[in-house]
């Protein structure tokens, strides 16, 4: 196994991200991390395998340098011209076919065509324009299709997996295993979510399964130097409103602490199927005057209502399907504003918030999501928070630069054990 030397590991490099959508709204760690790659040097560009679908971005796109190609489907005899103007060398040979087409059929991987021939397109525009390796996020069609170049072009790989792609009762662990085995490392982004794929993945590589946190750009977040607002107590809550984020025990929660007498207001930050939903149980409950709910927003504007705020709130509970959040980058957020966190003892948050930044409940009680609610609140009242706590916990386990130049060693071994 080749270790590239220090002169080595200083070297351009140049990389390729292959996604399901890029930007997205919601998955600001992907934007972030792929900012501070090239921050760090890195040439990195995007292979989209769907344009973005909201129109929305964060205003930190536009800090990107890299270039964005869209690979949508399209009729394969769109597919074939295009193959047909690359030189002859950047088309595999017919006995690399073999392989990707057998994965194909042993796994029964939907839209097969469609996913061999974007393949091909994929692996020869990285191959032209000299990709030393590729990196996913989610271990489904973006990871596929990267196993998929790989088989095609032997261009190292990698992933990134995060919730759905682990704890669904639908993922097949088979699959699962075989990408790992192809792949050059695979990223999680939890302590529990490394033991849960070891547990529940036979046979799979543990060596290659490593555990990064996801970064976040500390520089983005600074700590307000005012006191912790309590009348009324400013509550925020972040996320997608799907079943896992909790919104439904959050409510139920907020409903005790108005019958307590307790003076709050609290902001949801976020759209998704059940917002209609959540906002009837929310006047059904009484509580118009008490919740705000803002829709999807820019990460500038939610790092302004998140620092007007005395703490941050997430009911994280598993869904029916078992899917789970794996590591909520709003709770990395609040610790680098230093806000004192309630949430859930689900997956990876006891891992964010530690022993002393924030109070930990176990999921789907809205009692004990209001008691503790209210036992911070008593202690934010009382002074009993330690200003910096929080944030130095970002500092020590959550710095995006430190996490990314990790990530960026692992790409570096990747490419010239490839050479």
């Amino acid at each position: 196994m080749h270790n590239p030397t220090s002169s080595e590991l200083d070297s351009p490099l140049h990389v390729a991200y292959l996604l399901k959508m890029f930007p997205r709204l919601s998955e600001t760690f992907i934007l972030n991390e792929v900012l501070e790659l090239e921050r760090q040097g890195v040439e990195v560009q995007v292979f989209s395998l769907m344009p973005p679908g909201d129109g929305k971005f964060h205003g930190s796109i536009s800090e990107l340098k890299l270039t964005i190609r869209y690979i949508p489907r399209e009729k394969p005899e769109a597919f074939w011209a295009r193959l047909g103007e690359f030189e002859p060398d950047l088309v595999p040979s017919m006995d690399r076919w073999e392989p990707a087409v057998e994965f194909l059929r042993k796994y029964r991987i939907p839209k097969d065509l469609d996913m061999l021939l974007r393949a091909l397109i994929i692996g020869a525009e990285a191959k032209k324009s000299g990709v030393q390796h590729i990196h996913a996020h989610f271990a489904t069609i973006s990871t596929r299709m990267a196993a998929l170049v790989n088989l095609l072009y032997d261009i190292p790989f990698s992933f990134t997996c995060h919730a759905k792609d682990i704890f669904r009762v639908t993922v097949d662990r088979e699959l699962f295993r075989d990408l790992v085995a192809k792949s050059s490392f695979a990223i999680t982004v939890s302590d529990f979510n490394r033991n849960f794929i070891l547990e529940n993945t036979p046979g799979v590589d543990s060596e290659k399964i490593i555990r990064l946190y996801n970064g976040i750009d500390l520089n983005f977040f600074e700590t307000p130097t005012e006191p912790l607002k309590t009348d009324p107590l400013e509550i925020v809550s972040v996320g997608r409103l799907v079943p896992k984020k909790g919104f439904d025990h959050l409510l139920n929660a907020l409903s005790m602490l108005k019958s307590g007498n307790i003076n709050f207001h609290t902001t949801i930050i976020g759209d998704g199927e059940e917002k209609t939903r959540l906002q009837q149980q929310c006047q059904g409950l009484g509580l118009d005057d008490k919740v705000e709910f803002t829709g999807a927003l820019p990460i500038e504007e939610v790092r302004r209502r998140c620092a007007d705020s005395s703490m941050m709130v997430l009911g994280c509970v598993p869904d029916t399907d078992g899917n789970m959040d794996a590591l909520p980058t709003v709770l990395l957020e609040a610790l680098a504003l230093d806000l004192p966190i309630v949430t859930t003892t689900l997956t990876g948050c006891p891992e964010i918030v530690g022993a002393d930044a924030g109070v930990l409940v176990e999921p789907g009680n809205p009692e004990a999501l209001a008691k503790s609610i209210s036992t911070l609140a008593n202690k934010i009242q009382e002074g009993g928070i330690d200003r910096g706590t929080a944030r130095a916990r970002a500092e020590q386990l959550f710095d995006l630069s430190t996490n990314v130049s990790t990530l960026r060693g692992h790409f570096l071994k990747s490419a010239f054990k490839a050479q």
